[in-house]
């Protein structure tokens, strides 16, 4: 290892790296080969280490460089540039190295402790940032405060990857009533958004392959996964062999054989009988209050650990323990409002959980609306969807609670409606009103539809725009 320490510099920091220069070449021709098996481990954790410290000085003469603008030196446009002329970084990756080096020097010094001691790598560090920067600009110093001593100390028993799943889910810990308003917002908007732009299109047929592509919003996608699902399963050995299909071409056949069973089905495609089962986790409170959100226990993405264990130093003998400081069911997540339409016409199972997550009691699946109820809707309003001017056949509709059953509704016909999908998530969504009149449904739009709120009944001939 060649350090230039140059002709005449007596600076303390030139002569100690040339040191340490001297002592890492001895390390590197040092043979492994007669190391005890015993030592492996302490010897790659002091590499380790010695990767942290070192990694820390770096980030405290990028941080001076920059404060000094030696950039100027060489024309460098920026800090970042300089250190890629240096060092041969990529262009990412010396960016995201100045940008630590502030933040370990501004705001993040438990973290550069941290780091200069050894006690965290420097993908923890980088980690740690990503994390704190996520926060919102608005939360309170205290909170940001907290959270800047909590990721430190959870690093001494996470490792990067889980340590970046609990820094994703931050500020829940820290904060959780006001990041489940804020999250459930942020969904609410991405769901709308997602809706608005699902998309199916078809490509060229070559060589008899056709493509289609597809962006679903998650439910859909969730719908789609659990209908494939069973189709997709290897088949069983057989007098032709094992199933060597990739799992690619069982999915693809799977859809394959779902086209052909809805094309069959004498209804299809129906939704009037019991659909495939999509679990959502989420908390009775929070759906009555329409805050928060719910998660779609899916494996369509991974929501990170279910339980983040972190080291304490409050026992007495000063041993430390590994403490579960929170749980979180993976899949991902929906917004409340999203999950009361889901709820409107679905298989309800109460499910009781201790602290970490532990299923305490199961109850028994409670069906809302039963095929006789639909079917006493569909007689009573016509065999279509019932918003105004909509004809969706029946058998595409979901029925919808008037009242939703958690703010006290009964799942009756005085409280009921069968809507296609659509407008089930108009009502839900976009301040639609529908009341029952007469016995029959009857609805009043929005004022950004009809200023004067005129009530509406499907027997009216108005168009809704």
């Amino acid at each position: 290892m060649d350090i230039d320490t140059g002709e005449g510099l007596a600076h303390p920091l030139m002569r100690w790296l040339a040191g340490v220069g001297e002592q890492i070449d001895g390390a590197i021709e040092c043979p492994t080969l007669s190391l005890p098996l015993g030592e492996y481990e302490s010897a790659l954790r002091q590499v380790a280490v010695c990767e942290a410290r070192l990694a820390s000085l770096r980030l405290s003469l990028t941080r001076q460089a920059e404060l000094n603008e030696v950039r100027k030196l060489t024309g460098a446009a920026n800090t970042a540039g300089w250190v890629q002329q240096v060092t041969r970084m990529g262009r990412r990756e010396a960016s995201v190295s100045v940008r630590l080096a502030k933040a370990l020097d501004q705001t993040l010094r438990a973290t550069g402790e941290a780091l200069s001691d050894g006690e965290i790598s420097l993908g923890q560090a980088q980690v740690i940032e990503r994390a704190i920067r996520r926060l919102p600009n608005d939360v309170d110093a205290a909170v940001k405060a907290e959270a800047q001593a909590f990721l430190p100390d959870s690093a001494q028993a996470l490792d990067t990857d889980d340590l970046d799943k609990a820094g994703k889910h931050l500020y829940e810990v820290i904060a959780p009533e006001d990041a489940e308003r804020r999250i459930g917002k942020q969904l609410e908007e991405q769901e709308c958004h997602a809706r608005e732009n699902r998309t199916l299109s078809f490509g060229p047929v070559r060589d008899g392959m056709g493509t289609m592509f597809m962006r679903l919003d998650v439910p859909t996608l969730a719908i789609l996964q659990a209908l494939l699902d069973p189709l997709a399963r290897p088949r069983p050995t057989g007098p032709d062999g094992p199933d060597l299909r990739s799992s690619e071409r069982r999915y693809a056949d799977a859809f394959a054989e779902l086209l052909a069973l809805a094309q069959a089905a004498a209804s299809a495609p129906t939704r009037s009988s019991i659909r495939p089962r999509l679990t959502l986790t989420m908390s009775l409170a929070d759906l009555v209050a329409r805050l928060g959100y719910g998660t779609l226990n899916s494996v369509l993405t991974d929501s990170g650990p279910a339980h983040l264990h972190v080291k304490t130093h409050s026992d007495e003998d000063g041993s430390g323990r590994h403490a579960v400081i929170g749980y979180r069911i993976t899949g991902p997540p929906l917004s409340a409002t999203l999950v009361r339409q889901l709820a409107c016409d679905a298989e309800i199972i109460p499910v009781v959980l201790g602290g970490d997550g532990a299923v305490l009691d199961l109850g028994r699946g409670t069906r809302l609306f039963t095929y006789s109820q639909r079917h006493a809707l569909a007689e009573r309003d016509g065999y279509f969807c019932h918003f105004p001017d909509c004809r969706r056949p029946e058998k595409w509709t979901e029925a919808h609670h008037i009242k939703h059953w958690v703010d006290g509704g009964a799942t009756d016909l005085n409280n009921g409606v069968l809507l296609c999908q659509h407008h089930h998530t108009v009502i839900h969504t976009q301040g639609w009103t529908v009341r029952i009149s007469d016995g029959h449904p009857e609805y009043i739009p929005p004022p950004w539809v009809d200023p004067y709120q005129n009530v509406i009944r499907h027997t009216d001939r108005t168009t809704i725009r």
